[in-house]
């Protein structure tokens, strides 16, 4: 007989009791457990009798051995038969324990959230479907092509002192970058590759605008388990970028005058709203059925690990695989939705 009740936070407490055949049946393995890890004067391990065994563990903590055992075997069953998607470690409390007893039980546990999903596919039409022009202007050329002069700036002393000399916007200076016959022909290929960066960010900016709106009308309260360890997550990010800085961690905090608890709170909203998205995004290509072919995968992890090791860098390929596979199977189904 079980009881499952529905808790703020995506929580849900589970009140049960698992029959006494199933409890007593871990009586044996958790002697043994006992047998072989204790050490007592006058015995090998494995070999102290039980009663002696019992008299020195106390039966107290036999019982409570038995118990973890049972709702080892049992939680699984209790999850997957009342389809309870639970994230992270549960919290566990025993309310009856006795020999030749029912076990009785307390678990409270996170879970993933129904996630309702609107039309998703006429919002991505919608949005895939609004006019956008690309322009490059003049002075963009000019910008870049003024970036790249100081780039190649040489030193040169004038009364003493080192000043920089840009190199002339000439034929010259064009064909010296690479296969570029004059200057006009430099200006193109700044200007298309201009362009192509900018239809980039439009496309990035559109899937954006999908994902927004589809997270606009999801409503359920996001896991606060999520929420933390996606907290977690930006702290370890921006301790990274800090320390790329050469800067220390506790240093950046006394300059901005924050506490690390400070911090994680002014994140609340930027959290749940990064849980939101990653949810919204798995159940779209869960009910989609986006996936990425184990070859194609393995080529970009390879690719990875490798680029990486030349750097001297050695990275975990099952972290690689299981970051690139999310990132594959987003850009496909962004394909897909607006390809539609």
């Amino acid at each position: 007989m079980l009881e499952i009740k529905l808790l703020p936070n995506s929580e849900v407490e589970i009140i049960g009791e698992i029959s006494a055949e199933i409890f007593m049946s871990g009586r044996e393995e958790a002697l043994k457990e006992f047998s072989d890890s204790v050490e007592l004067k006058g015995f090998r391990k494995g070999k102290i009798p039980e009663n002696i065994l019992i008299d020195h563990i106390g039966n107290g903590a036999l019982l409570e051995r038995m118990a973890i055992l049972a709702l080892e075997k049992t939680y699984p069953k209790i999850l997957k038969e009342h389809k309870i998607r639970a994230i992270g470690r549960p919290e566990i409390s025993i309310t009856k324990m006795a020999e030749n007893n029912p076990l009785g039980f307390k678990i409270k546990t996170c879970v993933l959230p129904e996630i309702a999903l609107p039309d998703y596919k006429s919002i991505a039409k919608k949005e895939m479907e609004k006019a956008e022009e690309i322009t490059v202007a003049d002075e963009d050329v000019s910008k870049t092509i003024e970036s790249i002069r100081k780039s190649k700036a040489t030193k040169k002393e004038v009364d003493g002192k080192a000043e920089e000399v840009l190199p002339e916007l000439s034929d010259e200076f064009a064909k010296s970058l690479g296969n570029f016959e004059n200057m006009d022909a430099l200006k193109n290929t700044i200007r298309l590759n201009i362009a192509e960066e900018k239809k980039i960010k439009a496309k990035e900016a559109k899937r954006m605008g999908i994902l927004d709106k589809v997270a606009e009308k999801i409503e359920q309260e996001m896991p606060k388990y999520l929420i933390d360890l996606e907290k977690d997550k930006m702290m370890d990010e921006m301790k990274r970028n800090i320390t790329q800085m050469g800067l220390k961690w506790e240093d950046y905090l006394n300059h901005i005058k924050k506490t690390e608890e400070e911090l994680r709170k002014d994140w609340e909203a930027d959290a749940a709203k990064r849980v939101k998205y990653s949810l919204v995004l798995e159940e779209i290509t869960e009910k989609e059925k986006i996936e990425v072919p184990e070859e194609d995968l393995e080529k970009e992890v390879n690719a990875m690990i490798e680029y990486h090791k030349n750097l001297g860098q050695e990275l975990d390929k099952e972290r690689v695989k299981n970051y690139l596979r999310g990132i594959m199977k987003n850009e496909r189904l962004f394909q897909a939705l607006e390809n539609q």
